[in-house]
């Protein structure tokens, strides 16, 4: 049976926003969700259809009229299109389809009219975000004016109440500290003053006695001949031994160095040396929105805008208000319970404190001016029992210190005579035969081992113009000399770049040398880099020979490059197969400080090619501009 449509065919916003309960067209009542399911369909049978509203029934293109024919030759830029025929033999389980006919030409859609959506939504969020903002706001601010009352009711409760106490207990026992102070003072005073009377009695009588003593008895040990002579003794034997210990030391330096000096200023043959080896969220659509009828998606997400701005400047707003009104309710009620209670406590702590200290400060001041007062008193007394027992002891000990020190002093006098009479017998004949033994040892030495010393290190650029170029090779030479007698090991080569722009041979080393000859070292010992930096530098060679440092140089140089590098400046950055961005393939990706070499230039782009010593196995590429410095 064919629908009948009604007002709310056209108009589905003003069947949402009635009633409940609805009576549809063939006269039974339905409720709102069946009539939001009715709504649903009417809404795409009306898209189907393409119905403008206000269109009554009865026009062209509305249900319940046939449609127009098209028109002859159809519509210019949208040809009507024959039916489709029905695929051989149809479909199994369907029968044929007649044909359809031909749909007409669309209308325009009206622009849908969006201000009633936008400004319910509004209305509706702003009035549910003052609700929750009140109610959230109101419950944080009880919260915060409960929290900062109690702690701040604390803080100054017990601030206020230690200060009453300390000021109402510090002068209730004041008077007692006096008196005790007093008496303490006075006692204390008369007891050290005495004793300080005493010592300085004494003191000064030890001194008197003690310097009058020590001057005397010093003379008389520096004129004892028994202390002389036992000085004298000790330094002849001590002379004896050490300084003959010393001559054979000295002189056998001294002898090993002279012949040393002469075995190498001895001609060595000159031999060839082989050159170096190597080894190898969304929100939810309110209720309000579909009871006014909203359904269109204009309407839906201009509704959504104003309901969410609504919403947000009414919570925040309704937020603050409340959260103060709850603060200021809650925070003075914390602040005086706290207070009150806090006062109490604190002020009883204060009392004693403030009673404690106020006796303390009295006593100390009573007691320190008593004490001052008796000890000056009693401690400049004259003592002279002390004087005179000081000054018996004070001679007494400067007799006997005074004595030693100068029978010490005699001592000293002699030893030091008879050490140097014996070191002259003794040293000249210990140091000739250190010298004879040295003199030997040298011989012994160049006999049975090889001496090696390298002189002439220089480093040169291979073809010898002065410049230090990229990718060429540099060269050292040096020469080695044998003074000894015997075959010495190859010679171990260390070189080093202070600034690493050099690619090293490894395991650089030369034969060794014969006995009493001397030979010439000319080797490459590494390349610069093809993207080296034009700057100084600095090459640092060492020479070893069985574990030993035979030979050390360091040559600063300044070095060139002819060519264009440029240095990567950022992470990640694309070297491409072509010079643009759209469809082109990258060819590998540098990382900062990485070089490549500058081969040519297209518009804002660098052809490049990848230096010899860096990794990758790519060849050429470009890279933007603005992606690297140029060295």
């Amino acid at each position: 049976m064919k629908k009948k449509f009604c007002a709310a065919s056209v108009f589905p916003s003003l069947l949402l926003a009635s009633s409940v309960i609805f009576a549809a067209s063939d006269g039974s009542v339905k409720q709102l969700s069946d009539v939001s399911d009715g709504v649903n369909q009417i809404t795409q049978e009306q898209k189907d259809l393409q119905v403008k509203p206000g269109f009554q029934p009865g026009q062209p293109g509305h249900p319940g009229q046939p449609p127009k024919p098209p028109l002859p030759g159809g519509n210019p830029g949208h040809p009507g299109q024959p039916p489709k025929p029905p695929p051989p033999g149809g479909n199994p389980g369907h029968p044929p389809q007649p044909p359809q006919p031909p749909q007409p030409p669309q209308p325009p859609k009206p622009p849908v009219d969006t201000t009633h959506a936008y400004n319910a939504g509004m209305r509706d969020g702003s009035d549910k975000g003052v609700r929750e903002g009140r109610r959230e706001g109101y419950a944080e601010g009880i919260n915060d004016g409960e929290r900062e009352g109690r702690r701040n009711g604390t803080n100054e409760g017990d601030t206020a109440g230690r200060a009453a106490g300390y000021r109402d207990g510090y002068g209730v026992d004041q008077s007692a500290g006096t008196q005790q102070g007093n008496a303490d003072g006075q006692n204390a005073g008369i007891n050290n003053g005495t004793e300080a009377g005493k010592r300085r009695c004494y003191d000064a009588g030890y001194t008197n006695g003690y310097n009058y003593a020590y001057a005397e008895s010093k003379q008389l040990g520096q004129q004892d001949a028994a202390s002389y002579s036992n000085g004298y003794a000790k330094g002849q034997s001590d002379a004896a031994v050490m300084e003959a210990a010393s001559g054979q030391k000295a002189g056998y330096q001294a002898g090993f160095s002279q012949r040393e000096i002469e075995l190498q200023n001895l001609s060595v043959a000159m031999q060839p040396m082989a050159g170096a080896r190597s080894k190898g969220s969304k929100l939810d659509l309110p209720i309000e929105m579909a009871r006014n009828g909203y359904a269109t998606p204009e309407e839906r997400q201009a509704y959504e805008r104003g309901y969410r701005e609504g919403y947000q400047r009414s919570y925040r707003r309704a937020y603050d208000d409340a959260k103060r009104e709850g603060y200021n309710e809650r925070y003075n009620m914390a602040y005086r319970r706290a207070y009150d209670s806090q006062y109490s406590i604190s002020y009883r702590t204060g009392f004693a404190d403030g009673k404690d200290k106020g006796y303390k400060a009295a006593y100390r001041t009573a007691y320190n001016s008593a004490y001052a007062s008796f000890y000056e008193e009693y401690s400049n007394r004259e003592y002279a029992d002390q004087r005179a027992l000081g000054q018996s002891n004070g001679r007494a000990t400067g007799q006997r210190e005074g004595f030693e020190a100068g029978c010490a002093e005699q001592t000293q006098r002699g030893y030091n005579a008879g050490y140097q009479k014996m070191a002259a017998e003794v040293y000249p004949g210990a140091f000739d035969a250190g010298k004879q033994s040295g003199i030997a040892a040298a011989d012994k030495f160049y006999a049975e081992n090889a001496v090696m010393k390298v002189f002439g290190i220089s480093f040169y650029d291979e073809n010898n113009n002065g410049k230090f170029e990229a990718s060429e090779n540099v060269m050292l030479r040096a020469e080695v000399s044998n003074f000894g007698f015997q075959m010495s090991d190859a010679v171990a080569i260390t070189v080093k770049s202070e600034r690493g722009e050099i690619v090293i041979r490894p395991d650089l080393r030369a034969d060794g040398v014969a006995g009493r000859s001397k030979g010439v070292i000319n080797m490459q010992i590494g390349k610069l880099f093809d993207v080296v930096a034009p700057d100084s530098d600095a090459l640092v060679v060492k020479f070893m020979e069985k574990g030993r440092q035979i030979g050390e140089s360091r040559q600063m140089y300044a070095r060139t490059n002819p060519n264009r590098v440029a240095i990567i400046t950022k992470d990640g950055t694309s070297i491409k197969e072509k010079a643009g961005w759209l469809f082109v393939g990258t060819v590998t990706e540098l990382n900062a400080g990485e070089k490549v070499l500058i081969v040519g230039e297209k518009d804002d782009w660098f052809k490049v090619r990848r230096s010899e010593n860096a990794a990758g196995s790519w060849t050429e590429g470009f890279v933007k501009k603005g992606k690297v410095s140029v060295q």
